[in-house]
């Protein structure tokens, strides 16, 4: 049986991110039993732009799935580092820059550690909480992409899906959609309303981005400077709270549940 091809797919992440030097690593990439695939990386200063460079090798029989392969591997790590970092980040995968991308006079250095922590928290999500991997992508967009519509939907997002599939039992006689979902799920992290730090004491908060999710997302009212007024002045606190809810749910509320025959590649 002929051996799989091996190929080096270039991508650029542009963002206020470099590297000290040149990074080189060998991570997990595929769960084919007993032979698992591993893909070289090559992580590397972009000279001519902010963000940085990096080769991925993709076993494939075409050139077209190698760069799928690719793009979905780096891309799954690069969500997980994001809300790790806190940094907009955009994967261009196309053979041009498609972007407008501003030079940054200020650089997050991004260390050997934390890219390797940023593919091994994509690959453990990927295979055991594919979901809230999904919602990690949504804080991802929320981040780099400049239209306030999308950022508000992709920052709401973010906090809907994880609280859509993860919530507490909702109690009795409360209505059971996302409004519910995420209040008992914020209610399970931070206490009562009260207790809630970045929107303390606001008890409107969840219904009225809800309708304006609604209303953004189902295109019922206008696109005025009123409107793009509107919902600007809420990006800055939905986002710190979607931050903070993917973190903080992460940490005390996610526990993957690893298959046995997985658990040593995933260390």
């Amino acid at each position: 049986m002929p051996e799989i091809p091996i190929w080096e797919v270039r991508l650029t992440v542009y963002g206020s991110i470099t590297v000290e030097k040149t990074l080189r690593l060998n991570e997990l990439k595929g769960f084919r039993l007993p032979d698992p695939f591993y893909s070289d990386i090559e992580i590397r200063r972009n000279r001519s732009t902010s963000g940085v460079g990096a080769t991925v090798t993709a076993y494939a029989p075409t050139e077209q799935l190698a760069r799928e392969a690719a793009i979905l591997f780096f891309g799954q790590m690069l969500d997980a580092l994001a809300v790790q970092i806190n940094q907009p980040l955009y994967l261009n995968f196309r053979d041009r820059q498609n972007i407008s991308n501003a030079t940054h006079k200020t650089l997050r250095r991004v260390r050997k550690e934390e890219w390797q922590e940023a593919f091994k928290e994509a690959r453990l999500l990927a295979s055991t909480e594919t979901t809230f991997l999904r919602a990690l992508g949504w804080y991802g967009k929320g981040l780099h992409t400049e239209d306030p519509f999308d950022k508000f939907l992709a920052f709401w997002n973010a906090i809907e899906i994880v609280a859509s599939k993860y919530h507490p039992q909702i109690p009795e006689g409360k209505a059971k959609g996302s409004k519910s979902q995420t209040w008992e799920s914020f209610k399970a992290l931070w206490g009562e309303c009260e207790d809630w730090e970045i929107i303390k004491g606001q008890t409107q908060w969840i219904d009225d981005n809800y309708e304006v999710r609604k209303t953004i997302a189902h295109g019922t009212q206008p696109i005025d400077i009123e409107t793009v007024r509107e919902v600007a002045q809420r990006i800055d606190t939905i986002e710190r709270v979607a931050h903070k809810f993917l973190l903080e749910w992460r940490q005390q509320k996610l526990n993957p549940q690893v298959p046995p025959e997985l658990r040593e590649m995933l260390r």
